[in-house]
C-alpha cells in the first residue's frame, strides 16, 4: 500500500518539514493545544486540579475524560520544546497513516482505483486549511481522524476486535463521535460494539486504579460539567443551528440542536437498514459499510458546538468522492464537488482578507459546504453502487 502512496508520502514529509522550519523561523511554534494537554496531565501527575484551571490561553480549559491524560504523562518528563517536536512528528504520521487507511479501505471495496498518489495529494489539498490550523494548534484531531479510519479499515477487513478498540478509544477521547454507533447497531455489529464499549469502560475506570475512587469520582463528575460548561460559553458559526441563526432564537437553539440530533441519527438509522435490506452477496456492501461510517462520523461537526478542524472527520468522504471522479468521468458530481469545495476548503484569511474571511464564518460557510460535501458523497455513492451492481443486472 505504502508503494501506491509513496510520492505522496514523500511529498508531505517534505510539506510537514516546511511546516515545521516556518512555524519555528517564525516564532510561532507554541502548539497551545497540546500546551493544555501537556499542563493538565502534569497536575495530575502531580496531584493537583485538572478541570476548571487555565492552561495558557484564556480559552486553554481541559475538557476531556481524564483517562486521555495519560496519553500525555510521558511528555511530562521532557521539556515542552520537545514534547512540542515529539507531538509535531505523531500528528504527521497520523496524518499519512489516516490517508493509508482510507486508500487501503478503498481498495478493499471498490477494487484498483488508478492515480493513487494524486487523488491523496488532491484531498491534502481539500482540507490544507484546516490542517495549517490543527499543526499550529497541536491538537488531537488528526488521531481521532486515524482512530476512526483505523476502525472502519479493521471492520471491513474482519477484525472487529481491533475495530471496536480503535472506536471505542475514540469516542471516550470525543463521546460526540457516538454517532457512528448507530450503522453498526443496525447492521449488528455486535462484536465491534460490545469490544468498543468495553474499552469505554477500561478507559473510564482506568483512573481510579491510579488516583483512587475518591479522586476518581471527582474527576469524572468534573470532566462532565467541564463538557457542559463548554457548550454554554462557546458556539460554533457552522453547525446547523447557528447557519439558522436568524430562524431560531438563541433560547430554542438547544433545543433544536437535540432534535436536529435525532432527525439525523433517525434518517442515518434508516439509510442503514434500507442498505442492509440488500441482498449481503451485492458487490457494494463493504462500500456501504464504510461509507455509512464515514458519513456518520462527518457530520457530526454540523451538529454540535466544535472547533473548525474537527470537519477535517470528512477527509475519508472527499478521498471517497475523488476516488469515484478517478473511477467514471461524472461531470455533475465534479462540478458539485467544487462548489462544496468553495465553502469547505477555502475559509482562509490568506484567500480572502481577514475582513472577508470574519463575514464568511458569520454565515458558517465551512459548515455549508461540509453539508454540500456530504451531499455530494451520498450522489457519487449512488452512482458508484450503480455501476456494481451493472454486471450482476446483465446476467
Amino acid at each position: 500500500m505504502l508503494r501506491r502512496l509513496r510520492p505522496f508520502v514523500l511529498f508531505t514529509i517534505v510539506l510537514l518539514v516546511a511546516a515545521l522550519a516556518l512555524e519555528v523561523s517564525n516564532g510561532r511554534f507554541w502548539l497551545n493545544d497540546l500546551r493544555v494537554y501537556y499542563m493538565a496531565a502534569d497536575n495530575m501527575r502531580h496531584g493537583m486540579p485538572v478541570y476548571n484551571e487555565v492552561f495558557g490561553e484564556d480559552t486553554g480549559l481541559y475538557k476531556y475524560a481524564p483517562a486521555v491524560l495519560y496519553f500525555f504523562e510521558p511528555y511530562t518528563f521532557l521539556p515542552y520544546s520537545a514534547a512540542c517536536v515529539i507531538h509535531f512528528i505523531l500528528m504527521g504520521v497520523m496524518l499519512v497513516a489516516s490517508f493509508v487507511g482510507v486508500e487501503r479501505t478503498l481498495l478493499k471495496v471498490a477494487g484498483d482505483i488508478p492515480r493513487a498518489s494524486l487523488r491523496a495529494g488532491l484531498g491534502l489539498l481539500c482540507i490544507v486549511v484546516l490542517l495549517t490550523r490543527e499543526l499550529h494548534l497541536g491538537n488531537i484531531n488528526l488521531g481521532l481522524i486515524f482512530l476512526t479510519v483505523l476502525g472502519t479499515e479493521r471492520l471491513i477487513a474482519g477484525k472487529a476486535v481491533p475495530a471496536g478498540i480503535s472506536f471505542g478509544i475514540s469516542w471516550l477521547i470525543k463521546p460526540y463521535l457516538l454517532l457512528m454507533i448507530v450503522p453498526l447497531v443496525i447492521r449488528r455489529e455486535w462484536k465491534a460494539l460490545r469490544t468498543a464499549a468495553a474499552t469505554m469502560v477500561i478507559g473510564l475506570l482506568l483512573p481510579m486504579l491510579f488516583e483512587g475512587p475518591r479522586m476518581w469520582w471527582e474527576l469524572l463528575h468534573e470532566w462532565v460539567h467541564a463538557m457542559i460548561h463548554h457548550t454554554k460559553v462557546l458556539d460554533s458559526p457552522d453547525r446547523v443551528g447557528a447557519i439558522l441563526g436568524g430562524v431560531i432564537e438563541r433560547p430554542l437553539s438547544t433545543l433544536f440542536d437535540v432534535i436536529l440530533i435525532a432527525l439525523v441519527g433517525g434518517a442515518l438509522a434508516w439509510l442503514t437498514w434500507r442498505d442492509r435490506q440488500r441482498d449481503e452477496a451485492l458487490p457494494s456492501r463493504d462500500m456501504d459499510r464504510a461509507f455509512e461510517l464515514w458519513l456518520a462520523a462527518a457530520m457530526v461537526p454540523n451538529l454540535v458546538i466544535t472547533d473548525q478542524q474537527h470537519f477535517m472527520f470528512s477527509l475519508p468522504l472527499v478521498l471517497f468522492t475523488l476516488a469515484w471522479l478517478f473511477t467514471k468521468r461524472d461531470m455533475g458530481v465534479l462540478l458539485l464537488f467544487l462548489v462544496a469545495m468553495l465553502g469547505y476548503a477555502m475559509r482562509s484569511t490568506d484567500l480572502w482578507g481577514k475582513a472577508l474571511e470574519n463575514r464568511m464564518v458569520g454565515w458558517g460557510v465551512l459548515g455549508m459546504g461540509n453539508i454540500l460535501l456530504m451531499a455530494v458523497a451520498c450522489l457519487a455513492w449512488s452512482h458508484w453502487r450503480s455501476t456494481l451492481r451493472e454486471p450482476e443486472s446483465h446476467g
